[in-house]
């Protein structure tokens, strides 16, 4: 595998409760994983969580995205963030072992002996931290996040701190949703956009209204695929210079 061309895409949703509005967040997140975007999904709950449907959703939505979901209270919002970006990762580059092998050999990880499937799995490991990744964070901020919003804030600024550590390169976007007025989603960070200017944004957020995953999801798809064809233009305008 060539680290310069792999690139692995992930949404990942952060939200206190179920999509109440705009239509179904799990068909949109099957739409996205046959597009090769895996949808990740957080549910921030409190210690004593009594209604069962917001976490029901929050698990179909990953499972139709090919993803992962986890739990977790406002305060640990950051480590489960960086918790399901390893997990993506990590187990997108074992899937893309398991074929090769499974074509080459006819085994899989499983399969072999100890000795070489550890030496496997020390290599997806390394190989972890210098792919490409595509991250766009979809950040619940409806009435009920009113007295979580400042913790989550500083959760996607620590997440940032880690991604800057990484060999590989990581490309976010930031969106809200709601937006404002009668919007369901609004864009706070792209892709290309100067990293310095997110932190004043993050403090230009405000939460309200209802919760819109799904228009949210669907915004997100269609960011990600603009930006990978403007990534795919401008690697093709620099193949044309070098070729003269």
């Amino acid at each position: 595998m060539d680290n310069k061309e792999a690139v692995i895409k992930q949404i990942i949703v952060v939200t206190d409760g179920q999509s109440n509005v705009g239509g179904d967040p799990i068909a949109v997140a099957r739409e996205a994983n046959k597009k090769n975007i895996i949808v990740n999904t957080i549910g921030i709950v409190d210690e004593k969580q009594a209604d069962e449907k917001p976490l029901t959703e929050i698990q179909d939505i990953a499972e139709a995205g090919g993803g992962t979901y986890e739990y977790t209270c406002i305060d640990d919002l950051y480590q489960t963030m960086q918790s399901v970006t390893y997990k993506t990762v990590n187990k997108t580059i074992q899937d893309a072992v398991n074929k090769q092998l499974k074509e080459i050999i006819g085994e899989n990880l499983d399969d072999m002996a100890p000795v070489s499937r550890s030496k496997l799995l020390q290599y997806i490991d390394s190989y972890s931290d210098e792919v490409v990744m595509q991250c766009c964070i979809l950040m619940d901020t409806s009435g009920s996040m009113a007295k979580k919003i400042q913790s989550a804030r500083h959760s996607i600024l620590d997440l940032m701190d880690t991604f800057k550590a990484r060999k590989g390169r990581v490309d976010m976007a930031l969106i809200a949703y709601p937006g404002e007025g009668r919007e369901y989603f609004k864009l706070i960070h792209n892709f290309n956009d100067n990293i310095e200017t997110l932190e004043s944004r993050l403090y230009d957020i405000k939460t309200r209204g209802t919760t819109p995953t799904a228009p949210a999801l669907d915004y997100a798809i269609k960011l990600m695929e603009e930006y990978q064809e403007m990534s795919n233009e401008e690697e093709a305008l620099k193949l044309e210079d070098a070729i003269g």
